[in-house]
């Protein structure tokens, strides 16, 4: 093989000629600054700066925050422990430990259900995951508990806020889960009955 010679970067012997591309992009950017340090400071110009914590932040509606399970009418987790949102977590945040349940129309639940916060990167995939909708994230950002330890979310503190920030309530009825699915599941039974009679 033959060896390329690539010639060598032309040499600036003018110092300060250099540098002047290096100077004047720094002046353009420190007058940009100071153009909107001025404006903000006489009010020329609407300020996205939040006050927080004495202004509360509102984020819209898609918002994923803090995890909260939703129970039944007679006041039990909907939760079946069927480790469906476990397995989806990409964190392997979630630990759920099943037990059989005294109603012959439940199989299981879940025994314990903790949340490892600092894992958890709330990208909803558990919300999703979940067949009867009992995990739910709400509209909460605040996550620092008030002791700075629990940062391990058990079953009993999930399932303990009746009220969320918002008007989200953790009781729900049991026809809630996706309704617009509900639909879509019966026309597409339709069609199915459709195609099969050969109306289609």
């Amino acid at each position: 093989m033959g060896v390329i010679k690539v010639p060598l970067p032309p040499q600036d012997t003018n110092v300060f000629q250099a540098a002047w591309g290096y100077i004047t992009t720094i002046l353009k950017g420190l007058f940009v600054t100071k153009m909107i340090l001025v404006k903000q400071l006489f009010k020329l110009e609407k300020t996205e700066t939040i006050e927080w914590p004495e202004e509360p932040a509102d984020y819209g509606p898609r918002f994923k925050g803090k995890h909260f399970l939703t129970k039944r009418d007679d006041g039990n987790v909907r939760c079946t422990a069927c480790f469906l949102c476990a397995t989806a977590c990409p964190a392997d945040c979630i630990y759920i430990e099943a037990g059989e349940h005294k109603s012959k129309t439940i199989e299981k639940y879940p025994v314990r259900f903790e949340i490892d916060i600092l894992r958890c990167v709330f990208c909803g995939f558990c919300e999703e995951a979940c067949p009867v909708d009992a995990i739910r994230l709400g509209p909460e950002y605040i996550m620092l508990p008030a002791d700075g330890t629990k940062w391990v979310y058990t079953k009993e503190y999930l399932v303990a806020r009746t009220s969320l920030n918002g008007g989200i309530q953790s009781i729900k009825d049991e026809e809630e889960k996706h309704p617009e699915v509900t639909s879509l599941t019966h026309e597409s039974k339709h069609h199915h009955s459709l195609v099969k009679h050969g109306k289609h």
